[in-house]
């Protein structure tokens, strides 16, 4: 089995959504301003493609999970880990991360599959004049193989009535060479067996997508979540010989409980 590269980040509170694998891209800003100790819980289920690069999509269900406590976190985008430092204006952290791949059955036959992993997460993020930027730093640690990948991430949620929040964001993903060769290329053996032509990415931007993510409020504590958006490969990952849609809208509906 070849490395996985990346999963699936959820922001809850705008709820921008990026995807990797199986839908890719840079993870969506998380607000800086520090929030009081909170357990949000919920279920949502997102249209995502079966592998980046592919037109074969799925309906994926996905927890939607949103906790605070001191400096402790656990977050779908974020992972689970602690605030290093937490002010109104900024926010640094680390974090363990689940890096999914995909299944050898969803891409074309003789190409192996991607095997998921933890990630060591680095991130940081600020806000100035309501806009969120977050840039963050994911290094497979189970598989010396899996790779990094970059994002950097600029949300602006907009207040349009009291319970809803609509938050367009913009992310941009970098991975290195390993990751590239790990997700996207074809080695010697998959060549002769699946007949497409071998091929070694290089390291380099992955991909750019747009969001639109809202957030309404239907009580105090429950909340209907959704996001709709699309994701443009970019380079070598673009580039790769089973890549067969280079750009994917993706979109996600959920709900949520604040306790």
């Amino acid at each position: 089995m070849r490395p996985v590269a990346a999963g699936l980040w959820l922001t809850l509170g705008g709820l921008a959504m990026a995807a990797s694998t199986p839908a890719q891209a840079a993870s969506a800003p998380t607000p800086a301003k520090p929030a009081e100790n909170h357990w949000t819980l919920g279920a949502g289920v997102a249209a995502v493609p079966v592998f980046q690069g592919s037109e074969e999509y799925k309906a994926q269900p996905l927890p939607l999970v949103d906790v605070q406590y001191g400096r402790f976190f656990a977050k779908v985008d974020d992972g689970i880990g602690v605030h290093v430092i937490r002010t109104p204006r900024f926010t640094a952290g680390i974090a363990v991360n689940w890096m999914q791949g995909y299944d050898q059955d969803d891409v074309p036959a003789g190409l192996n599959g991607v095997d998921d992993a933890l990630g060591a997460r680095l991130f940081v993020s600020g806000r100035y004049r309501g806009a969120v930027a977050t840039l963050a730093v994911t290094q497979a640690v189970t598989d010396t193989d899996r790779g990094m990948l970059a994002s950097v991430g600029l949300g602006y949620p907009v207040q349009a009535t009291d319970r809803l929040t609509i938050t367009p964001s913009l992310g941009v993903t970098w991975a290195n060479a390993r990751y590239m060769t790990s997700y996207f290329g074809v080695d010697a053996s998959e060549a002769a067996a699946s007949g497409f032509d071998r091929y070694t990415p290089t390291g380099g931007f992955k991909d750019i997508s747009l969001r639109v993510s809202a957030s309404y409020r239907i009580t105090d504590s429950i909340r209907a979540v959704g996001s709709v958006g699309a994701t443009q490969l970019l380079g070598d990952a673009a580039d790769s010989p089973f890549v067969e849609q280079k750009t994917q809208p993706i979109a996600l509906v959920g709900l949520t409980y604040t306790f």
